[in-house]
This record gives C-alpha cells, structure tokens and sequence, in this order.
C-alpha cells in the first residue's frame, strides 16, 4: 500500500510510461497485459513468468520473473529473477538474480546473485554473491564473494572472499584475496592482500606492503617493521639458518632459526630423548625470542616448548616440557657461527598424576649459513 500511495503522488512516473495496475499472466505474451517497451505495472503475478518493462510495486512469479526496465518494490521469482534496469528494493529467488544495472536494495537467491554494475545493500546466496564494479554494504555467501572493483563494507563466507580493493572487513572459511588495496580486517585459514593497511588474521597471512599486524601461524610481508605474531614471521630481510646442536635433554636436535629485526623463532627436532635411558624416542620444539648483538657476538634468550614422544615404552610414553635459554653464538665467518646455550626445562608426562620434573639444559652447537641468498 505505501509503494502505491508513493507511485500515485508521483506524477513523473507516469509522464512517458503506461502504467497498468495488475498483470496477470501465464507466460508471456499470454498475459492480461502483454510486455512492451513502454509499459509498467504496479502488480505483475505469473504462473510460469511474470514479464514487465518497468515495475513500481509487486512482479512475482512461480518460476521466472523478469524486468526489462527499472523495477523500484518487490521481485520474486520461483527460479530466476532478471532485472536489467536500475532496481530500488528486494529480489528474492530460488536458484539465482542477475542484476543489469546498479541495485539498492537486498539481494536473496538459494544458489547465487550477480550485478553487472554495482550493489549498494545486502547480496545474500547459498553458493555466491558477484558484483562486477563496486559494492557497498554486505555480501554473505555459503562459497565465495567476489567484487571486481571497490568493496565497502563486509565479505563472509563459507570459501572465499575477492575484491580489487577491500574497505572493511572480509571473513572466510579458507582464503581471503584483497588483489590491491586492503583498508580494514582480512580472517581466514589464508590471507592475501597486495598492500594492507590494518590487521590480517589467519593460520597464513601475507602482504607485499602493510601498515599494522599480521596474527597467524605463518606471516610473511616485505615490509620488515609489520608487527608479525605467530610462530614463524618471515619477510625478504629475514635470516632462516639451519641450526645442529648437541644437548643434554635430546642428543641430536637440527632446527631451522627464523630471525628478524629484533626477534627470532626456531621450529626443529631432536633425538634420543634422555638416552640412554630411552634411544627410541624424540622431540618436537618451537622456541621464541628477542636478541642483542654486538659485531660478530650475538646475546640472546627465549623461551619455548617441546612434544615428547618415547615410541616404544608402555608408559610415560608421552610429555610435555617448557623450557627457557639463553644463548651466546660467535661468528666465525659470513656463513657460520658457534653457540652454546644454558637454561632451564620443566617437564610433564601426560595422563601421569605426578609433580613435573625440572632439569638444567647445557647445549652446544653450529650455526650454518643464511639459506636467503638475497637477504641482508
């Protein structure tokens, strides 16, 4: 009723268009109003399609509802819903929406829904939502959201995100693609963007350019000032060297040390564990921490953990240990350096009811060369 009342105060409409009030029709021409170039209807119902060249009210259809020109009210379609002019409202179908030209409104379709040009509103589908230029507002796909040009606004999915610049928030079950700019929040399993200004989140993140912090198991920027948390930060200034050690807690440990402007991280394995009490057996360690250096002496300490598995023992065949260093490593050359370090380790067995262990840490060891041949 208030789409009406808005339609009859509105003289201009009907300046160069014939408006009829119903349509009904089985599929068209089979129609009590025939489609044409120059009519619009304010209610248009079809039992197979519902077709009108403009719509200023009400166009539904079982199956197809399609709109030649403008549509300002309320589409649905059973299956298909076509609108090809300017749309101001809602479309609503079973499969998908395709959109000719810019769309205010919501956007609702079981399978998906595109616009050739741009969308400002809500674009919500079980599979995917596409916009070829720009979107303003909300896209919500069980699979991906892709935007050609310009987003503003909000990306979530259950797959994939993509935009050409990103201007808020994109959240995805596996990836999210800002292919230029990104000015906002990027979450997901995997995050990419070409310069970010703001946060990414996720189990992989990388920028080429970022202004702000990268969250994530794996971080990677080529700005090397990014603030990157997670267990390995990597930009093309960083330092990856192989470590070999020798310690009193796993006689045999090689690692790999990730070190960056001020931090480092180092992911590795050792074996035995505690020989020669248990020769089957074996570790798994991630450390972190902060250096100082001073010429070719480095000063550094950090803390980390360690998954213990003895394979073959019955019991007490798995534990849990934290432990903290320091580190001392002299540089021979460019390529290699020697180290040793001193410290401190609490362990626990799991499923074992009894107090930790605590033992001192003596380790001793050599660093080999830089495997970035590119980094400085």
């Amino acid at each position: 009723m208030i789409i009406i009342i808005v339609v009859l105060s509105s003289g201009s409409i009907f300046a160069q268009t014939d408006v009829k009030w119903v349509n009904v029709s089985l599929w068209n021409p089979a129609a009590t109003t025939p489609y044409s170039y120059d009519n619009a209807v304010i209610l248009s119902l079809g039992a197979l399609q519902a077709k009108a060249n403009n719509i200023y009210g009400l166009n539904a259809s079982v199956l197809s509802s399609i709109t030649a020109g403008n549509m300002y009210g309320f589409q649905f379609g059973g299956l298909h819903s076509r609108i090809e002019g300017a749309a101001k409202g809602v479309t609503i179908s079973g499969l998908y929406n395709i959109h000719h030209a810019t769309m205010n409104g919501v956007d609702i379709s079981g399978l998906a829904t595109m616009n050739v040009v741009n969308h400002h509103g809500v674009q919500l589908s079980g599979v995917q939502n596409i916009c070829m230029f720009n979107a303003d507002g909300l896209q919500v796909g069980g699979l991906m959201n892709v935007t050609g040009q310009i987003l503003s606004g909000v990306q979530i999915s259950g797959g994939f995100n993509v935009a050409n610049v990103a201007r808020g928030v994109q959240l995805a079950g596996i990836v999210n693609f800002a292919l230029k700019d990104c000015s906002g929040v990027q979450v997901s399993a995997f995050n990419y963007a070409t310069h970010i200004n703001g946060m990414q989140i996720g189990v992989a993140n990388f920028a080429r350019r970022m202004n702000g912090v990268q969250l994530g198991l794996v971080n990677y920027s080529a700005d090397s000032s990014t603030l990157k948390l997670g267990l390995v930060s990597i930009s093309p200034k960083t330092k990856i060297r192989p470590i070999l050690y020798y310690s009193n807690l796993a006689t045999f440990n090689v690692g790999f040390r990730f070190m960056n402007r001020v931090s480092y991280s180092i992911l590795g394995l050792g074996t035995p564990y505690d020989a020669p009490h248990s020769t089957s057996s074996g570790l798994f360690f991630y450390r972190l921490g902060t250096y100082l250096q001073f010429g070719g002496f480095t000063l550094s300490s950090d803390v980390g953990a360690s998954y213990i598995s003895k394979f073959y023992e019955s019991r007490e065949r798995n534990a849990i240990s934290f432990d903290g260093r320091v580190n001392m490593e002299l540089a021979l050359n460019k390529r290699f350096s020697v180290m040793c370090s001193g410290g401190y380790s609490m362990r626990r067995f799991l499923g074992r009811r009894a107090h930790a262990d605590y033992k001192p840490i003596m380790e001793l060891g050599v660093v080999l060369p830089n495997l970035l041949k590119s980094s400085r």
